[in-house]
């Protein structure tokens, strides 16, 4: 079966804010429909757009969010 790459078939998407992130969802099976940066003061953060166009429920990899990893890090350091 071929993968369609028709923004029509799209199911679902996804905005990510990480390499590891799009690898994961790429692994399970999303594909990459953009990709930008983001400008936030004089910091610049990647920002990648993938896509479910499979049939059945997407299938989302295990991984923290931004906000998860902000809270782990200030619990660190507190």
């Amino acid at each position: 079966m071929e993968l369609s790459t028709n923004i029509q078939d799209t199911r679902l998407t996804a905005e990510l804010s990480s390499t590891g992130e799009l690898n994961k969802y790429l692994g399970e099976g999303w594909i990459l429909i953009l990709g930008y940066v983001k400008h936030v003061s004089d910091n610049q953060q990647p920002r990648f757009v993938v896509a479910w166009q499979k049939e059945g429920p997407p299938i989302f990899p295990e991984i923290l969010d931004e906000w998860e990893r902000r809270e782990m890090s200030r619990q660190r350091n507190i």
